[in-house]
C-alpha cells in the first residue's frame, strides 16, 4: 500500500466530520492527517479546501518518517458557514510565495506579538501582557497571574524562561498562529511557598483570538510515610487562591450567559461573583471529594450568581462567557467540571478564580498539576467563543489512517460485528463513562477526567458509594482514541482527551526530589477492593486496613507495571499538543530508570540483594522479567521513537527483547500454567508484536527482527498445545472474575501475530485467534459485569486485532523459524564476575553527591 503513490500526481484527503451539527460557524477545528512515506517533504504542497475553494488554516508537523518525509501533521482552521465538506490537497508541483502574517519582536525584555487586528505584549520584567485590539479599540491594558498564599499574602511572581513557537499557513505559508510559551516562578519572601507556573498564550491572526493556558505546579516531592500518599502531606503546598486578573480602561456594558444553552442577559450590577462551588449533581457530596482529614467539607450544591444589592441566583452548573464593551468576549473551558471556580467582574476588573478563596484551603500535593484552559476574541458577535465548549477534532478515512499509524498502533478498519454490543455501552446508556461520572460524581479539579474504577466494588457490600479511582490502567487514553479513529465519533475523542489532560496533571508525578524510580512516573490505580480515602490518586492511604486480602503490600508509588504512553503518543498526533509528547518522554525516561537504575554503588548492592525479586531486572544475568513492566517498557520506548526518530529508543528496544526471551528455549520452564504470577507474558509478546511491526515498516527485516519473530513463533507453538480460557479453570484464580476472560483477547491477538508473521501464513495460528476472540465476544455478551470499567477498557484497547492482521498485506518470503540461535545473552554469566565487573564500573564513573543523595531517598 505505502509503495501505491506516485511522487508525479496530486491526492486528495476526505476529511470525515461525523457529527456536522458540531461544527459551529466560525469555530475553531482540529483534524490529525497521516501521510504515506516519502510523499510529502514540505508544508507548500499541501493545501486545505473547503467546498473546492482553499482556505486559511494552522498546520503543525508532529511526526516524521526515518526519510525526514511528514509522517503527521495536525491542522487548525475555522469552519466555514457554507459546507462541511473538506479535503486536503497533495501536489508535489505546487508552491506558494510567502506573504506576511504575525510578526514576532523581543525588545526590552518586552514580547511583542503582531497580528492583522491585535498587538499582544507580555513584559518579562514585569510578570503582564496586554492585547489590544486595532480596530474595535477594546483592549486589555493589563493581564496577570494573581497567586495567594495561605493569609493574604500575594506571591511575588518571575518569569524563568520564555520561547515562541510559529505555525504556519497552508495557503500562503505565513504565520497564522504563534504560541508564547513562559515558565514562572512563585514565592513567598518570609514563607517557604514556592509554586511553579507555566503559561501559553496562543494568539490567531484571524479571527482575533486569543487563548490562554495555564498550568500551575508543586515541583516537590511528597513524604508519603509508609508509602502512602494522602492528602495533607508534608511537601503539600496549601494556598488560598489563583487568579487570571483582566484589567480594562472602562467598562461601558458587559453581557453575561452563564451557560452555553442559556439566553445572553444584561449583567447584573457590578460588582458580581458567578461561583461553581460543586458538580451540582446529585452525586455532589460523594466522598470523591474529601479533604486532608477524609471529610467532604462542600456546603453548597451547584452554583450561585451574587449581584452587588445581595440578591442571589441559584444555578446547577455554570459554564460563563460574557462580552464586555460589545467587542471582547470571554470564557473558560469546563467551569463547572473543575470546581471551585469563579467569575468576578468589579471596577474595570476581570478576575477568573482558577482557584477561588473558599473556606478551605486549596493542596496541591508533591508532584502535582493543574491546567486551565482561557479563551478570549476581539469580535462584535457575542456568540464568537460558543464553539469553545465542543470537541471539534475531526479525522480522516480509514484509508489514509492506515498509511501512518500501521507502525505505531494495530487499528482495524472497523470493530468485529460480535464486539458492537460490548463497545457501544461505554460512550452511550446507563453504563457509559458519562453516566459513571456522575455517579460517583468525578468531577472537581483534582478528579475530573478520571474514570471510576466500578470493578472494584464487585466485593463490596455497603450501600454508600465506594470511591475507586482508574489511573489510566491499561491506556483507556488509547482505547478511547481508537475508536474515535476507527468511527469519528467525538465522544470518544472527549474521553480520551479529558482523561489525557488528568493523567498529565494529576496522575504523573511531576518532580525530580524523589527517588529516581519515582521521579516523572505514573502512581498506580487506587489499592484493590479497597475505597480510596484522602490517597486521591496515590495508590494508598493510610485510612486503608492492612491485609485486606492475599499478599497485600500496603504502600505504593509509581511503578513500572503502571506505564501507559501510547494513548498520550496518539494524544499528541492528533492534537499537537507539546505536553502529551513530552509526557511520554517524561515516562519513557522514568521506567527506563525504573530498570536500568542510577549507576549508583550503593544501587548495585541493593540489586544483590534483591536480584531474586519478581518484576525486577537481574543486573548480574542482564535478564528482564518475563511480564507487562518489560512490555510497558518497550512500548513506552516504541512510543518515543514514534515521536523523535532516534534510533537508540528502538536499538534499546532491541536489547530488551534479547535479554528477556530466546527463540529456542524450553517454554515450558517458565512454568506458565501458574496463571496468577504469569499470565502477562501474553502483554509482553503483545509489545513484541508492536516491535515487528515497527521493523517491518522500516523495512529492516534483519537479525533482529527475525530474533523477536521467532520468539514469537516459540511460545505461539507452546500456546496453541497449552492455552485455554482462564475461566475454564477457576480453581486455581484468586478472583476468578470477567478480567480474566477481557484479558484472553491478548491471546487472539498474538495467535494473529504469528498467523502473519510465519514463514507459510499457518492456519492453526489464525483458527486460535478467531477462537479466542469470538469466545471473550460470546462470554461477555452474556456476562453482568460486561460493562466493568476495566473489562471495558480491555475490550476497547484489544478488539479488533485479528481483523487487523488478517487484512495487513502479507510479507513475502519470510525467513524458515531457526532453531539453532547463539546461545542467550543473558545466560551462563558467574554472580561474583558479573557484580566485580558491574562494580568496577560504577566506580569509574564515582560521584559521592550521587551516592549520598540516592542513601539519602531511602532513609528519609
Amino acid at each position: 500500500m505505502l509503495n501505491s503513490f506516485s511522487h508525479n500526481e496530486s491526492y486528495i484527503v476526505p476529511i470525515v466530520c461525523s457529527h456536522r451539527d458540531l461544527l459551529v460557524q466560525g469555530g475553531l477545528c482540529r483534524v490529525a492527517i497521516p501521510l504515506p512515506q516519502g510523499l510529502v517533504s514540505s508544508l507548500n504542497q499541501l493545501k486545505l479546501l473547503n467546498d473546492g475553494q482553499s482556505i486559511n488554516c494552522n498546520a503543525k508537523i508532529t511526526s516524521h518518517w526515518h526519510d525526514k518525509s511528514i509522517k503527521w501533521l495536525t491542522l487548525d482552521f475555522f469552519a466555514s458557514s457554507q459546507t462541511n465538506q473538506y479535503s486536503l490537497v497533495i501536489n508535489n508541483n505546487q508552491h506558494f510565495a510567502s506573504h506576511v502574517g504575525i510578526a514576532t519582536s523581543f525588545n526590552n525584555n518586552v514580547v511583542t506579538i503582531y497580528t492583522n487586528d491585535s498587538i499582544f505584549s507580555f513584559d518579562i520584567n514585569s510578570s503582564r501582557f496586554s492585547w489590544i485590539s486595532k480596530q474595535a479599540g477594546c483592549e486589555i491594558k493589563s493581564g496577570y497571574l494573581e497567586l495567594f498564599a495561605q493569609g493574604d499574602e500575594l506571591l511575588q511572581t518571575t518569569v524563568t524562561e520564555h520561547k515562541c513557537e510559529n505555525f504556519y499557513n497552508l495557503a500562503d505559508e505565513s504565520v497564522q498562529k504563534v504560541t508564547l510559551q513562559l515558565s514562572l516562578e512563585h514565592h513567598h519572601i518570609t514563607a517557604h511557598t514556592c509554586l511553579n507556573s507555566t503559561l501559553f498564550f496562543t494568539i490567531y491572526n484571524k479571527p482575533s483570538l486569543l487563548n490562554i493556558e495555564h498550568r500551575l505546579h508543586n515541583p516537590k516531592s511528597a513524604i508519603h510515610p509508609n508509602g502512602h500518599w494522602d492528602l495533607g502531606d508534608e511537601s503539600s503546598i496549601q494556598f488560598r487562591s489563583a487568579a487570571m486578573v483582566f484589567e480594562l480602561p472602562v467598562i461601558t456594558s458587559l453581557e453575561l450567559k452563564t451557560h452555553e444553552n442559556d439566553q445572553w442577559h444584561e449583567s447584573p450590577s457590578r460588582p458580581f461573583t458567578l461561583q461553581q462551588f460543586s458538580s451540582g449533581g446529585e452525586s455532589w457530596q460523594s466522598p470523591v471529594h474529601v479533604d486532608k482529614n477524609n471529610i467532604v467539607s462542600l456546603k453548597q450544591q451547584g452554583a450561585e450568581l451574587t449581584s452587588s444589592d445581595g440578591s442571589i441566583t441559584s444555578l446547577d452548573r455554570a459554564l460563563p462567557s460574557i462580552m464586555i464593551n460589545a467587542e471582547l468576549s470571554l470564557t473558560m473551558e469546563q467551569f463547572w467540571q473543575n470546581f471551585p471556580k469563579s467569575l468576578t467582574v468589579k471596577d474595570n476588573k476581570i478576575i477568573l478564580g482558577l482557584f477561588p478563596a473558599t473556606e478551605q484551603l486549596h493542596e496541591l500535593q508533591g508532584g502535582e498539576s493543574k491546567t486551565h484552559n482561557i479563551w478570549l476574541c476581539h469580535e462584535h458577535d457575542k456568540d464568537a467563543l460558543c464553539w469553545v465548549h465542543h470537541k471539534n477534532q475531526l479525522t480522516v478515512s480509514y484509508e489514509w489512517l492506515q498509511l501512518a499509524i500501521t507502525g505505531q498502533v494495530a487499528i482495524c478498519s472497523k470493530n468485529p460485528k460480535n464486539y458492537s454490543n460490548l463497545v457501544q455501552p461505554a460512550i452511550s446508556g446507563v453504563d457509559s463513562f458519562f453516566e459513571k461520572r456522575e455517579k460517583i460524581d468525578e468531577y472537581g479539579w483534582r478528579n475530573f477526567g478520571d474514570l471510576y474504577a466500578d470493578h472494584e466494588t464487585a466485593y463490596y457490600d455497603g450501600d454508600d458509594l465506594f470511591v475507586s479511582h482508574y489511573n489510566n490502567q491499561y491506556d483507556p487514553i488509547f482505547g478511547f482514541l481508537k475508536q474515535f479513529l476507527i468511527s469519528g465519533d467525538t465522544r470518544w475523542f472527549e474521553l480520551a482527551d479529558d482523561l489525557a489532560k488528568h493523567v498529565k496533571n494529576i496522575d504523573m508525578y511531576h518532580t525530580t526530589e524523589d527517588k529516581a524510580e519515582y521521579n516523572g512516573g505514573l502512581f498506580w490505580h487506587t489499592d484493590h477492593y479497597l475505597p480510596a480515602f484522602t490517597a486521591t490518586h496515590r495508590s494508598y492511604s493510610k485510612h486503608q486496613d492492612s491485609n485486606a486480602y492475599q499478599d497485600h503490600a500496603g504502600g505504593g508509588g509509581p511503578g513500572g507495571q503502571h506505564c501507559y504512553t501510547t494513548g498520550l503518543m496518539l494524544h499528541y498526533l492528533l492534537t499537537g499538543n507539546e505536553t502529551s509528547k513530552n509526557a511520554v518522554l517524561t515516562l519513557s525516561a522514568w521506567i527506563t530508570c525504573v530498570y536500568e537504575g542510577t549507576n549508583t554503588c550503593l544501587e548495585l548492592l541493593l540489586a544483590l540483594k534483591n536480584r531474586h525479586v519478581a518484576g525486577a531486572k537481574n543486573h548480574f544475568t542482564g535478564q528482564y522479567p518475563l511480564d507487562r513492566g518489560t512490555a510497558n517498557y518497550i512500548i513506552a520506548l516504541l512510543d518515543s521513537f514514534e515521536l523523535t526518530q532516534e534510533r537508540s529508543y528502538l536499538t534499546r528496544v532491541e536489547h530488551i527483547i534479547s535479554h528477556t526471551v530466546h527463540p529456542n528455549e524450553d517454554v515450558k520452564l517458565r512454568n506458565l500454567k501458574d496463571v496468577e504470577n504469569t499470565w502477562f507474558y501474553t502483554v509482553f509478546l503483545q509489545a513484541v508484536c508492536r516491535y515487528l511491526i515497527v521493523k517491518q515498516q522500516l523495512d529492516e527485516l534483519d537479525s533482529s527482527f527475525y530474533y523477536s519473530r521467532d520468539c514469537l513463533l516459540n511460545f505461539a507453538n507452546w500456546m496453541v498445545k497449552h492455552e485455554y480460557m482462564y475461566l475454564d479453570k477457576p480453581d486455581i484464580l484468586e478472583y476468578p472474575n470477567d478480567t480474566w476472560t477481557a484479558q484472553d483477547l491478548r491471546k487472539a491477538t498474538v495467535f494473529a501475530a504469528a498467523h502473519y508473521f510465519s514463514p507459510q501464513h499457518e492456519q492453526i495460528y489464525l483458527d486460535k485467534a478467531e477462537y479466542f476472540e469470538n469466545q471473550v465476544s460470546s462470554r461477555l455478551n452474556s456476562s453482568a459485569t460486561k460493562t466493568y470499567t476495566r473489562i471495558m477498557v480491555l475490550v476497547l484497547q484489544n478488539c479488533g486485532q485479528v481483523d487487523f492482521y488478517k487484512n495487513l498485506p502479507k510479507p513475502a518470503d519470510l525467513k524458515l523459524y531457526q532453531d539453532n540461535w547463539p546461545a542467550p545473552r543473558y545466560g551462563n554469566r558467574g554472580l561474583v564476575s558479573s557484580f566485580v565487573t558491574n562494580m568496577a564500573k560504577r566506580l569509574c564513573r564515582l560521584s559521592l553527591k550521587n551516592e549520598i543523595n540516592w542513601l539519602k531517598k531511602r532513609l528519609s
